[in-house]
C-alpha cells in the first residue's frame, strides 16, 4: 500500500469486478430513499449512536442511487487489495466504466445523472456520535461522504477522464479493516429506493443465517423516511408482496411491539454468480 496513498492513483480495473458494501453502513441511514430533495435526515441506533446527516439546498442529500458509486468503489478497492495491487481513496476512472458496471444508461443522460451524484456525495456531510461497549467514552466526528472528485471534459462536454476520492473511514474500512461484504448485483436492478434499503439491511444483519426480525417501527427509523409511519409502513407491506429483493424473502408478522417484518434467506433466489476476470 502506498505511503503517499492520497496523492497517489488508483487506477480502477476494468471488466467484471464482484460488488461488495461497506458492514456498517448498510444498517444506518446516510442517504435519502427518495429523490425528493431533503436536506437533513436525524436517526439514534438501539446501542446510542447517533447521526445526522445534511446537506444545502442546492444539492440535497445524497440518495441511495447515488450510493451506487461507492459501491462501485469499494468493489474496485477490495478486488485490487485481493490481487495485491497498491491502492489509494483517489480512484482513476472513465465515467463509462463506472455507468456500465452499475447497469445505468452509459449515453448523455447517465452521464448528467452521475454528475449530479458526484455533487450531491461530495455535499453529504455525516455527523456522528457512538459510545463504547461500557459506556463509558465515545467517539464522535464528521466526513462527507465523498472527499473529492474531477472530471475532465472535451469541448464537445464528454468526458476525457476523471478520478473521485473516497473519506478515509470509508478506504480505511476497505483496504485495512476488510469490513465488507459481497452484495448481488441484481441490486442494481431494484428500482425502489425502499427495496435497497431492505435489502442492504437483510444482507448486513441476515447474512448467511436463516433469519432475523424487525419491527416495522425499528425500520421506519433505521431508514431515515421522512414519511409518516402509517404510509411507511403501507410501503413496507407493498415491499413484502413485491418480493424483489435478491437472496432473500419476507413476511409479516404479528407481535407484541406490533407488525414485525422477517428476513429470510431464499435458496430459491440465489441464482447469482459473479465472473471475477477482470483486466488492467
Amino acid at each position: 500500500m502506498s505511503s503517499n496513498r492520497q496523492l497517489d492513483l488508483f487506477v480502477a480495473l476494468i471488466g467484471d469486478v464482484p460488488f461488495r458494501d461497506e458492514r456498517e453502513a448498510m444498517s444506518a441511514p446516510l442517504v435519502a430513499l427518495s429523490k425528493n430533495k431533503r436536506t437533513r435526515i436525524e436517526w439514534e441506533g438501539p446501542s446510542g449512536q447517533k447521526v445526522i446527516v445534511t446537506a444545502p439546498e442546492d444539492t440535497g442529500i445524497a440518495t441511495i442511487w447515488d450510493y451506487d458509486v461507492l459501491l462501485w468503489a469499494v468493489s474496485q478497492i477490495n478486488e485490487a487489495v485481493n490481487a495485491g495491487l497498491p491502492v489509494s481513496p483517489r480512484i482513476e476512472f472513465h465515467p463509462y466504466n463506472l455507468l456500465k458496471a452499475v447497469g445505468r444508461d452509459t449515453g448523455g443522460k447517465g452521464y448528467g445523472e452521475l454528475k449530479a451524484a458526484l455533487h450531491r456525495l461530495g455535499s453529504t456531510s455525516v455527523a456522528y456520535e457512538s459510545p463504547s461497549l461500557k459506556g463509558k467514552r465515545r467517539s464522535l466526528g464528521r466526513f462527507n461522504l465523498l472527499s473529492a472528485f474531477k472530471i475532465e471534459e472535451c469541448d464537445e462536454g464528454q468526458a476525457k477522464a476523471a478520478w473521485l476520492e473516497l473519506p478515509m473511514w470509508l478506504f480505511e474500512a476497505v483496504a485495512e479493516d476488510r469490513d465488507i461484504l459481497s452484495i448481488s448485483p441484481r441490486y442494481f436492478d431494484l428500482t425502489s429506493g425502499l427495496d435497497r434499503f431492505l435489502y442492504r439491511l437483510a444482507r448486513r444483519h441476515v447474512g448467511r443465517q436463516a433469519g432475523w426480525i424487525f419491527t416495522f417501527r425499528d425500520l421506519h427509523t433505521r431508514s431515515g423516511s421522512a414519511q409518516p409511519y402509517a404510509q411507511f409502513a403501507r410501503d413496507l407491506r407493498k415491499a413484502i408482496t413485491r418480493n424483489a429483493l435478491p437472496e432473500y424473502s419476507m413476511n409479516e408478522i404479528k407481535g407484541m411491539n406490533g407488525p414485525s417484518l422477517t428476513f429470510n434467506r431464499d435458496p430459491g433466489k440465489i441464482e447469482w454468480r459473479q465472473d471475477r476476470r477482470y483486466k488492467l
